[in-house]
């Protein structure tokens, strides 16, 4: 398959191309940071809605200011939202109450003192440690449609980031599993917290198994690793469904694993890919910006 060349605007010529060898996704050229024009948005819209991820490769880095507007092209930021501002507060909190894994990777997370523009995470003399599948800010009662990551400075071979299709695997389940669980709901907890052992709570969030995007109203298989339970079912029921949608998962979401170049910035579908890495050896040169993203209001 060739490269598909389309004007989007007197500046701008966007260039949609296969990613060698990935089940989805697709690579774009051509982007002027900033506030995108409508033509723009609708083909880049329809590149999400049809291959999930977008690979910016070989193209600037776009300032602060330039990505908040690109992304407004799309919705309303994840920081513009009182959800959002105070999500990202919480990579901030040095005092409060916090997990083992928060305590272990607090000095490998780099954010502005006022809360505000992107997260920075590098491993330092220690590393960090496995990231499992997840979504981004499951934990939280707002969806996070969009996410966004750039390889600011990375090492050949460094660990790469690995995603897989949810809404293939939601679509590959049995007919009788769909009918079982048609409407229950997740538990989630912030992996930033103590867990419930330690500060008692029925969750953080509760969003449905089957989730529906919010714009498009496909569906997709929400567990993932970071869940704690189906809501309703007792805990070995419960235990029980998760590990069969698991392996469900395991064997039916297509997997892309993305090897990481200096400059590429990824922005993908936060409903319907999953996303998780290997842990990462101490000093390892992996430096990635973290941009809030696009919420679902």
């Amino acid at each position: 398959m060739g490269a598909i060349e389309t004007t989007a605007s007197l500046s701008s010529q966007l260039r949609f191309m296969p990613i060698p060898g990935a089940p989805f996704g697709v690579e774009v050229n051509g982007i002027r940071w900033g506030r995108p024009d409508a033509e723009s948005v609708r083909l880049l819209t329809m590149a999400l809605r049809r291959h999930l991820l977008i690979l910016f490769r070989g193209q600037p880095s776009p300032t602060e200011d330039e990505l908040d507007e690109f992304f407004r092209g799309f919705g309303r930021l994840v920081l513009d939202t009182e959800d959002g501002r105070f999500h990202y507060k919480k990579h901030l909190d040095r005092e409060g109450p916090a997990s083992e894994l928060m305590k272990e990777n607090r000095h490998n997370i780099q954010r502005a003192a006022d809360n505000t523009g992107s997260t920075y995470y590098q491993p330092s003399e220690y590393g960090a440690s496995e990231l499992i599948w997840h979504t981004d800010q499951a934990h939280k009662p707002q969806l996070k449609l969009l996410s966004c990551l750039e390889a600011i400075d990375f090492e050949p071979n460094a660990i790469p980031t690995q995603f897989r299709d949810m809404y293939t695997a939601y679509e590959m389940l049995p007919r009788e599993w769909r009918s079982e669980l048609e409407f229950r709901q997740l538990a989630f907890y912030d992996p930033r917290l103590p867990g419930p052992a330690e500060q008692p709570r029925l969750s953080d969030s509760q969003h449905a198994l089957f989730i529906r995007h919010p714009q498009t109203g496909r569906r997709s298989l929400f567990a993932n690793d970071s869940v704690d339970r189906i809501i309703g079912l007792d805990r070995p029921d419960s235990d029980r469904w998760l590990e069969k949608l698991f392996a469900h998962a395991a064997l039916n979401a297509p997997h892309y694993t993305h090897h990481w170049t200096s400059g590429d910035l990824i922005i993908w579908d936060n409903i319907g890919l999953h996303h998780r890495r290997d842990a990462v050896p101490p000093n390892q040169r992996r430096r990635l910006r973290q941009h809030g993203g696009i919420s679902e209001t």
